[in-house]
This record gives C-alpha cells, sequence and structure tokens, in this order.
C-alpha cells in the first residue's frame, strides 16, 4: 500500500486504499485491480464501498535499511460513485472517491511514539475513456486523469495524517489481453497498469517543530495482473499480481533564514505481491477480495493489507 500520509490513489473503476504516512515514506493514490482495464457499458451507474485493515511491522530507511520496532496500524473506508456515458462511440466517464482514515494502536518508529491523526483524506475526482474496447478478441484500453484537492483532515502538527493536503495529479493507463480462452468463458489474461503523480506543494506543512513547505517529487507506479477467470457464469476469477512504484522523495523546506531543505528521508519506493479475487453475487452485486504484501521497500513502512471492496451496479 502506501505510507506517507494517507493517499488514496483510484483506480479506473475499483480503487485500493493508499495509505501515506508523513514520516512514513511511500505513496499510493490509484490504485487499479485487475479488470478495471476492461471496457464499462455507457449508462451505468456504480456505488462502491471498500474496507481496508492494514499492518505494519517494519520500517525501512530510505537506503533500505530496516529500523526495528516499528509499527503501524489503520482501517480505511473508502466510497465512491462511479457514471459512465456514451461519446461518439466511445465509454466515458467521471468518478468521486472520498476515504476516512483510522489510525490503529500506537504507531512507533524505532521504538518511538509517532502521533498519528485521523479523519478525512483528500477527496479524488476523475475523469477516464476506453479508447479501445474489443469484446471479441478480449482486448481493451482505459485511460484516466485524477485531481486530488488539498481538502482534508491535515493538521499540521501531526507527523502523519490522513493526507500530505497538496494538490496531486493523476495520469493513469491500462492495457487487457485475454492470452488463451474464450472471452465470453473461462479464459486467462494479462493486465498492465502504469500510473504518474505530479504534486503541488503544500507551504502549511511543518517539520521539525518548524513551519515548512512541503514537497515530493514525481511518482511512478507499475501493475502487472494475470486474472483467470475460474467460472463466467457468476464472474469468478483469482488473479495474482505484481506492484512496483518509483521516485517519490520527500522534502522540506524549512521557513527559518535561509530557507533550508530538509530531506524527509521518505520515498515512494515499493516492491509488493498481490492476490485478488471476486465474483458476483447478483446480475448486479460484485464483491472483490485483495492480499497485498511488500517484500521489498525504501523510505517507508513494509506493509501487508487485507481489502473487501463491495460494488453495486444500477
Amino acid at each position: 500500500m502506501s505510507h506517507r500520509g494517507i493517499f488514496l490513489r483510484a483506480g479506473l473503476f475499483t480503487a485500493v486504499l493508499a495509505f501515506s504516512a508523513g514520516l512514513a515514506g511511500r505513496a499510493l493514490a490509484s490504485d487499479p485491480l485487475p479488470g478495471d482495464a476492461i471496457g464499462l457499458p455507457p449508462d451505468v451507474n456504480i456505488g462502491l464501498i471498500y474496507n481496508q485493515f492494514e499492518d505494519t511491522g517494519s520500517f525501512n530507511t530510505a537506503k533500505g535499511t530496516n529500523v526495528p520496532h516499528s509499527t503501524l496500524s489503520n482501517d480505511v473506508t473508502v466510497l465512491r460513485y462511479v457514471r459512465t456515458f456514451g461519446l461518439d462511440g466511445y465509454t466515458v466517464g467521471v468518478q468521486a472517491v472520498e476515504p476516512i482514515v483510522a489510525f490503529l494502536g500506537t504507531t512507533k518508529v524505532g521504538g518511538g511514539h509517532v502521533p498519528t491523526n485521523s479523519g478525512f483524506a483528500q477527496p479524488l475526482l476523475g475523469a477516464f475513456i476506453f479508447p479501445i474496447n474489443d469484446d471479441a478478441n478480449g482486448r481493451s484500453v482505459a485511460t484516466g486523469a485524477w485531481i486530488f484537492p488539498p481538502v482534508s483532515s491535515f493538521n499540521k502538527n501531526y507527523p502523519i495524517n490522513p493526507s500530505p493536503n497538496a494538490t496531486t495529479y493523476e495520469l493513469e493507463a491500462g492495457f487487457h489481453q485475454i492470452l488463451f480462452g474464450d472471452p465470453k468463458g473461462a479464459n486467462a489474461a494479462l493486465e498492465v497498469w502504469d500510473e504518474a503523480y505530479f504534486y503541488s506543494n503544500n507551504t502549511n506543512s511543518a517539520a521539525g517543530g518548524f513551519n515548512a513547505t512541503y514537497r515530493e517529487q514525481p511518482t511512478d507506479e507499475v501493475r502487472i495482473y494475470l486474472p483467470y477467470v475460474v467460472n463466467p457464469a457468476v464472474g469468478l476469477f483469482v488473479a495474482p499480481g505484481f506492484f512496483q512504484s518509483f521516485g517519490g522523495k520527500q522534502t522540506y523546506a524549512l521557513h527559518v533564514p535561509g530557507n533550508p531543505v530538509v530531506d524527509s528521508g521518505n520515498r515512494t519506493n515499493i516492491s509488493e505481491l498481490r492476490f485478488a479475487a471476486g465474483m458476483f453475487l447478483s446480475p448486479t452485486l460484485q464483491v472483490m477480495g485483495i492480499g497485498e504484501y511488500d517484500v521489498a521497500g525504501h523510505g517507508g513502512f513494509l506493509t501487508r493489507s487485507i481489502q473487501i471492496r463491495v460494488a453495486k451496479f444500477f
């Protein structure tokens, strides 16, 4: 997942949470799941609710050195609405997401207590299009753009917040291709996503007891899934996956004479294994479960998480 303040970056159709903690380092916002790149029909409304529990037992420095006695746990609920339209033969859509973050227990780094601030994370507002939707050959492409306005429960007096409160811009593209099997029956596919994030500064932040301007360098994230449809009658599928993020160096320019810049040590650099499974309980109600396990990282907590998503089509 993500660490640095708790950022949620959603995917085109099924956002996964992305928690980022102020001193933790790694940020995720949009997190597409397997099947997100499959084209949707026009004139569809989708209401989604997510709940994710995330736990950590390790913190790595920017150089990858493990800091023992480091813990962080949180529970995140996400509300999401998606609406699709038809435009010149293409499916396009808009969506809105609001995550609510609750930090659990005592957060520690190196055995030292770190205060946390629960509350609302930055909302996400997005638009998307499926420029390729070839059902006959099981091939589709999804592209989208997001903006996260700086409106949240951010409090600069806490090192770990629901969001960094810096306006964020995201561009994403996903490709889905059936490798073998029947597009309308059992099949195995490849799905690949890439997301790029760009950040404005938060001039009302703080670091080391000083007022400061928070800055984050651009981030890129890659996701690879191998979804296999086991039972097409109920949409039952399983999908192993892999996630890798790059960049995201976070610094603070202190509001003192000379405006010295301090490297927070936080990065968005995580390698993660994933596994997802889902099915339709009725023609309009889908459930999905996702497990994620960080195997390597620099500049943040290594996490493991379980997420449940329920989607209602109407």
